[in-house]
């Protein structure tokens, strides 16, 4: 192509972007405009970067370079806009929570670091809401997204009764695991070594059902755990429930993958570690340490936790039996926990296809990887939880129809269908907490479409509607936007409190 040719191409690709304006669009979107290929697209965008004239945002987002801020859109709302109203129409200032917590700071904390469950937050954070709402007597804690067990483990450590449901079931057993504090830790290493002499005569068995078993796993990695898991004793007994998450444990430090948070394959060449065998011995010896260790604490402990897999929406808590309940739900649009611990749940044996993977999907609270007909019944916005709700997802789908092409063009739907998946969840909260009992919840906003979506904010707003007192809300750390990396997000913490 003559250099006149790719000047002018490039032109063409810088108006088609400022017809975006301050949305911006993908590669993919302006191929599709300009009728053309993605590479040469691709290529026109990395040379008008080179001349400052366009910017790559986050996920694939370019905008021209003069809408670097939505700011510069007539009709974006932006967080400061929300907060404001915020207080003056629910009468409630922003405050600022001191402290960590991230499940970072739980990898290194025995008990906690038998599984790495990365969307948790720190037992820090767990144990300072205990000291600062106990629980009256009789009444206990609960976590009604319970994930890896961060809240219950904290409850009963401190002397609490502890219940908690959760619908991932790799999640489930290291909640279960982790809150048995009674775990024989010398029993536990004898079985791992009876398991390891039968894996070192174990065949390779079959693999799991996920297509790209293969690439996620290097020739004697893989050999090696498909020894190991079926060498695994049956769940039912609590020591070969542990085994069992030792083993879960172990599966993507010996893959080609990382987790941080989201699933997906590690860059460049893959360093080889410690034989599977080895990992394995180390996870139960570092569960046998812990063990150990926690039963110095035996004459604090609380009674047994209480954990089911069970959807939290059911909302089936006994009336007025929690003191506080303390939880992080899924963010608006956030996190596909399905995809992100396939892995765990084909390898330990809780799902045995995709059409397994795609019920549990449907069954978890929305995220944009919900099946369209799930969404289907929320693409209308005269009936929602919140007013404010209302506007943000008109606008979300006017932005998805101005880029033209967009992942989902029910992206208005999905938030939609978030929100109203967590009104059942606040209302069985509110049913179980006794009269002053508290509600303490971790959530995110997001940015979606070019839309702001202030999901702490919408939260707090419902949860009033539904007979809350909103206590406070407090901002915990700042994010940053994947759709548009200079875009600062928040974290905060909502306390509701029933009268």
């Amino acid at each position: 192509m003559a250099a006149g040719d790719r000047t002018d191409f490039a032109e063409a690709v810088h108006a088609a972007l400022g017809e975006s304006g301050a949305l911006g669009a993908t590669v993919r979107q302006l191929a599709t405009q300009l009728d053309d290929r993605p590479g040469r697209v691709e290529s026109a965008l990395a040379n008008l970067a080179r001349r400052g004239r366009v910017r790559r945002m986050g996920r694939g987002l370019w905008v021209r370079r003069e809408y670097e801020e939505l700011s510069e859109r007539d009709d974006f709302a932006d967080p400061a806009e929300f907060v404001d109203r915020f207080e003056r129409e629910n009468g409630v200032r922003l405050g600022r929570y001191e402290g960590p917590i991230t499940f970072r700071s739980n990898e290194q904390l025995p008990v906690h670091r038998w599984w790495p469950y990365v969307q948790g937050f720190s037992a820090e954070f767990v144990r300072g809401i205990l000291d600062r709402y106990p629980p009256a007597v009789g009444g206990s804690v609960l976590d009604p997204f319970a994930g890896s067990g961060t809240t219950l483990v904290e409850a009963r450590r401190n002397g609490w009764a502890a219940e908690g449901t959760e619908l991932l079931a790799p999640a489930v057993l290291a909640a279960r695991v982790k809150t048995n504090f009674e775990l024989d830790p010398g029993v536990l290493e004898r079985r791992a070594e009876r398991v390891l002499r039968l894996t070192a005569r174990a065949s390779p068995g079959t693999l799991p059902f996920l297509r790209e078993t293969r690439r996620q796993f290097a020739p004697g990695a893989l050999r090696d755990l498909l020894r190991l898991r079926d060498s695994l004793p049956a769940e039912g007994r609590p020591e070969n429930e542990a085994l069992r998450l030792a083993f879960g444990r172990i599966l993507i430090p010996s893959s080609r993958l990382h987790r941080s948070p989201c699933l997906g394959y590690s860059r460049g060449r893959i360093p080889d570690g410690p034989p599977v065998r080895d990992r394995f011995r180390a996870a139960v010896q570092e569960m046998a340490k812990d063990l150990r260790s926690l039963a110095d604490e035996r004459s604090r402990w609380g009674p047994r936790a209480v954990v089911e897999r069970r959807d939290a929406r059911e909302g089936a808590w006994p009336a007025e039996s929690v003191g506080v309940a303390i939880t992080s739900p899924p963010y608006v649009n956030g996190m596909d926990y399905v995809m992100n611990y396939k892995v765990d749940l084909a390898w330990l044996g809780y799902a045995r296809s995709y059409r397994d993977l795609a019920a549990l999907r449907r069954a978890e609270v929305a995220c944009d990887n919900l099946p369209r007909a799930e969404a289907s019944p929320y693409l209308g916005t005269a009936t929602v939880p919140d007013p404010w709700l209302g506007e943000i997802l008109e606008q979300i789908r006017e932005n998805v129809q101005k880029k033209g092409t967009y992942r989902r063009d029910d992206m208005h739907a999905i938030v939609h269908r978030y929100f109203s998946d967590l009104v059942p969840v606040l209302r069985g909260v509110r049913r179980a907490l006794v009269p002053g009992g508290r509600f303490v919840v971790v959530v995110g906003d997001s940015l979606i479409a070019g839309t702001y979506v202030p999901g702490d904010l919408i939260l707090a707003r419902i949860a009033h509607a539904l007979g809350y007192h909103i206590e406070s809300v407090e901002v915990a750390r700042s994010r940053r936007s994947g759709q548009r990396r200079s875009f600062s997000l928040r974290e905060s913490v909502v306390v509701l409190r029933k009268p």
